[in-house]
């Protein structure tokens, strides 16, 4: 059994056809997987559900994801952004999140939400010390600091 099955995960993709391909790769996986299209529905459930974690796509449309990664790393919810462009579509204030590069690949979402459930904290680039913007979550023995794994 996989360390994902029975996951819950929160996918904001605004693309119907990329949503349902991440949405069947997430099932595959063994996760239980939340769908969100729009910015503001995305945002409503990253402050009221409870998720795992979250794959976020960067650009929706006309807006961008940055409010809902916001949300996430209030509530110690980690996740990982989806983009097209690799890491040079990403605000340098989240140079520290893990990218997933797009098209989804399964192994690849695999490895960085594997990744994430044992990562020990999240952090923003330029965050005051004692800002609260940091978050600790499991971590296994011997490892220290915040691990990222970047796949381009």
């Amino acid at each position: 059994m996989s360390n994902l099955e029975g996951r819950r995960v929160l996918l904001v993709e605004d693309e119907s056809l990329v949503a349902m391909l991440g949405e069947d790769m997430l099932l595959d996986l063994g996760c239980e997987v939340t769908v969100a299209m729009r910015l503001e529905k995305a945002l409503a459930l990253a402050r009221h559900e409870a998720f795992d974690m979250a794959i976020l796509d960067v650009n929706l449309g006309e807006t961008v994801s940055y409010p809902i990664a916001d949300v996430l790393f209030e509530r110690c919810i980690p996740f990982i952004f989806a983009t097209g462009y690799g890491t040079s579509g990403i605000a340098a204030t989240y140079n520290a999140i893990p990218v997933m590069q797009k098209p989804y690949q399964v192994g690849q979402m695999a490895a960085l939400l594997k990744h994430l459930l044992t990562c020990e904290t999240l952090v923003r680039k330029g965050a005051a010390p004692g800002s609260g913007i940091s978050c600790t979550c499991a971590l296994g023995p011997g490892r220290t600091g915040p691990t990222v794994i970047r796949i381009d």
